[in-house]
């Protein structure tokens, strides 16, 4: 799917689309054009640069793209498709929701629920989400799972419900932060293909996906960061992606903090419990086929841990992890599948 909208081109982007700064088509070589774009967008930054002989894609484009995925699909947005379904009300689906819950329901499934949509109610609780941070509390952790208990009885997958004249509602509200921004980036990669992209990368919130080669014949480079609670952006690693997408979870930065002991808390909840998951990984890289599973699977190994996912990695070859975990005395080691195996 592309995103193909009509969208007026400038003046309708507000907040969502702030500094994107101006697109440089150039003669990269006799017949080949270049497109860079970078700028804000879902909250964060993005960069696209692209290549292709009859390449047609311009910065309105790349902004007509974002802005119509915000207006689908941004949880912030109180107007955005879903932010009106997770209210109770009912749309006229766009392309982009239709596919994005389509792909939460097979996420769900591909991950035995531990990337799980309905979760929404304790994210937030956790302030993980939008809505009220309920947890973690002065009261103490007694008040803490009696909320949690109580907001788990309410996590049950259930479809979206097509009313009689099209329109969509959803039985409950669905967090789909885990994956979005993945989704997001294969969307703009496809877009860029159906506009003569021979040659990609798009890059959106850390992100990526990439496929081609640019015209001097160099693959397109991402780094992986240290994970430092400093805000530090040093990287442990670089490494080459060609037709791969790559997504990074971690918790080392977004977490909160117990009031009373100072106990900090992941953002990688436990579905089965509702707590953030005691794990061994600082930072889960998934390299694979397409955004959105990186993004998803990405935040699965959070979830299960080092052991798990090198065993899942084994029984899934298409895809490559740098996990970043702690030992023993308190340092971090790095395991890369793409040497282990």
């Amino acid at each position: 799917m592309t995103l193909e909208v009509n969208l007026p081109e400038k003046g309708a982007l507000g907040r969502f689309f702030l500094a994107c700064t101006a697109v440089v088509t150039a003669s990269c070589a006799p017949e080949t054009t270049e497109l860079f774009a970078e700028g804000e967008a879902q909250g964060t930054t993005f960069i696209v640069r692209a290549y292709g002989d009859s390449l047609d894609a311009t910065q309105d484009d790349i902004a007509r793209w974002l802005a119509a995925y915000n207006r689908a699909a941004s949880a912030w947005d109180p107007q955005s498709e879903l932010s009106v379904l997770n209210a109770g009300g009912e749309v006229q689906p766009s392309a982009i929701i239709s596919d994005l819950l389509l792909v939460a329901e097979a996420l769900r499934t591909a991950t035995d629920s531990v990337v799980e949509p309905a979760l929404e109610p304790v994210l937030q609780a956790w302030g993980f989400s939008v809505g009220a941070n309920l947890l973690p509390t002065a009261e103490g952790s007694g008040r803490d799972s009696a909320i949690v208990d109580s907001l788990l009885a309410r996590v049950r997958w259930e479809a979206p419900i097509r009313a009689d004249r099209g329109g969509l509602r959803l039985p409950r509200p669905l967090n789909v932060n885990a994956f979005a921004q993945g989704h997001s980036v294969d969307l703009l990669v496809d877009s860029l293909r159906a506009h003569g992209a021979t040659a990609a990368f798009v890059e959106v919130g850390g992100e990526v996906r990439a496929f081609g080669r640019k015209p001097n014949g160099d693959a397109f480079t991402v780094g992986i960061e240290k994970p430092l609670t400093s805000g530090d952006r040093n990287l442990q690693l670089t490494l080459e992606l060609e037709d791969r997408a790559l997504a990074t979870s971690g918790n080392y930065r977004k977490f909160q903090t117990d009031p009373r002991t100072g106990e900090k808390y992941g953002h990688s909840l436990n579905p089965q419990t509702g707590w953030p998951a005691r794990t061994d990984l600082l930072s889960a890289t998934l390299i694979g086929p397409t955004c959105v599973e990186a993004d998803a699977f990405a935040t699965m190994s959070m979830i299960r841990g080092l052991e798990w996912t090198k065993s899942w990695l084994a029984r899934h070859p298409e895809w490559d992890a740098v996990l970043i975990y702690s030992d023993a005395q308190g340092g971090y080691r790095v395991f890369d599948s793409r040497s282990a195996y």
